[in-house]
């Protein structure tokens, strides 16, 4: 029997998911659900989806709909909420990322999916990305040797965010720095225990407080990090839909560079190769949605899960204080706050 799906929130994101959900024979989309009520009727139009199965509220669709797990798609600022309404059911939940805007916030999220014995997962689906899963491939074989520097920078011109985006202040690490910021971390299977940040705005930008931003890391092991991210850049309009991306994992043995999706090893002494990536089977949000169907037939802690996401959160933190503080912080010692 297939497992019953709703999703919360029929924006660009959440469109993506009910396509997602329709297209794998082990879920079944039983409803949807989103505010707004012309994105409903124009969502449920263009999808297919009869206007019975779509719902304003989520409490009033859980009341009416058997579930065994909700997406949540919504605005950020829905996040929690949305979660909560679900997991005090004791019903599954996936939500999109960021998985709160506060850590204290994410931390109740967690201890209610524990309460309630509920599975809790967020969709970190960069982590995933054939790039990403090459990189940590690479490094987890010690191809790199010992990783001391790693350098990840994001760039993107002006363009149309979403609403729920360009209203939060900090949009560029709420919007894509969340994104690298965990994907990091999962390749190099580190903890953050320090991090330096600023964020600003270009002068006579029309865009949001914070679309750059710019962090330094230190990792458990030692490693060294840094990430900066901009929606203030030129250049590459043409380019990769506007967007440019690199990264440098620097070893002892070999340095590692990732840009966009080709991945170029530099050994000690030896030529340049290119490291390939190996066919795309399977999405990044199929990834997820195998590992929500084995937490929910076969009790399996998915690897996504909430718990684990509060190390990104930890670090999300941390950069908004330390930009706001200009000093360091230890993510590790928000969290130990939050326990």
């Amino acid at each position: 029997m297939a497992l019953r799906v709703i999703v919360a929130g029929m924006g660009y994101r959440g469109r993506d998911w009910i396509g997602t959900v329709r297209a794998d024979a082990a879920f079944d989309l039983v409803a949807c659900v989103e505010i707004d009520d012309a994105v409903r009727r124009q969502a449920s139009s263009s999808l297919s989806i009869p206007p019975e199965k779509c719902f304003r509220e989520l409490q009033d669709t859980l009341d009416k709909t058997k579930c065994d797990a909700v997406i949540v798609a919504t605005s950020a600022e829905d996040h929690t909420e949305s979660c909560r309404t679900a997991l005090a059911r004791g019903i599954a939940v996936l939500v999109e990322k960021p998985f709160t805007l506060r850590l204290a916030e994410a931390v109740e999220l967690v201890e209610l999916a524990a309460q309630k014995g509920a599975h809790l997962m967020v969709a970190q689906n960069y982590r995933y990305m054939r790039s990403h899963r090459t990189a940590k491939r690479v490094i987890g074989e010690g191809t790199l040797g010992k990783v001391s520097i790693v350098t990840s920078q994001y760039y993107r011109g002006p363009h149309r965010m979403a609403e729920s985006l360009s209203r939060l202040h900090e949009s560029a690490l709420w919007g894509v720095g969340v994104h690298h910021l965990d994907a990091l971390r999962y390749v190099l299977d580190q903890r953050v225990v320090g991090v330096a940040a600023q964020s600003f705005t270009a002068p006579r930008s029309k865009l949001s407080r914070g679309a750059s931003m710019q962090a330094l890391l230190t990792f458990d092991s030692g490693t060294r990090g840094f990430y900066s991210a901009t929606y203030e850049s030129s250049g590459h309009d043409y380019f990769e839909g506007g967007q440019e991306f690199y990264q440098r994992y620097v070893g002892d043995l070999a340095t590692l560079h990732v840009f966009h999706r080709w991945l170029v090893l530099c050994g000690r002494g030896r030529l340049p190769r290119i490291v390939r990536r190996g066919a795309r089977k399977v999405t990044e949000e199929s990834v997820l949605l195998r590992q929500l169907e084995r937490a929910l037939l076969h009790g399996e802690e998915p690897e996504s899960s909430g718990r684990d996401n509060l190390q990104t959160m930890g670090i999300v933190e941390a950069c908004v204080r330390a930009a706001a503080e200009q000093r360091w912080i230890n993510p590790q010692e928000l969290l130990s706050e939050r326990e």
